[in-house]
């Protein structure tokens, strides 16, 4: 059975510059392209924020930020129409081109 070491071997021979530089590829693999919605996809996502805001129903967002896909669960508190921003009722806030898509939470 061969046991290799995979990279270990190989760092002695490895200038700083060039591990440094595979560490950024490696974090780059794990970029996420944002998603592009189409109009509607926009206008579905669009009737059911408003409807979590009126109902006040806690929701699972998917949010893309930064080049990472992350959900956020909380209840709509404010919709800002002026700045493009949902804001939850623990204060967290998220602007509307950042959001792609919404589920609710069923209550048990």
């Amino acid at each position: 059975m061969i046991r290799d070491r995979g990279n270990i071997k190989w760092t002695a021979m490895m200038l700083p510059e060039h591990v440094k530089l595979l560490r950024e590829w490696q974090e780059q693999d794990q970029y996420v392209k944002k998603p592009e919605l189409d109009e509607w996809a926009l206008q579905e996502l669009s009737e059911q924020l408003q409807l979590a805001y009126d109902q006040k129903r806690e929701v699972e967002l998917k949010v893309w930020e930064e080049k990472q896909i992350y959900k956020a669960t909380g209840t709509i508190e404010k919709l800002n129409e002026k700045n493009a921003t949902l804001y939850f009722e623990d204060g967290r806030a998220f602007p509307f081109q950042s959001i792609f898509g919404i589920s609710f939470i069923i209550a048990e």
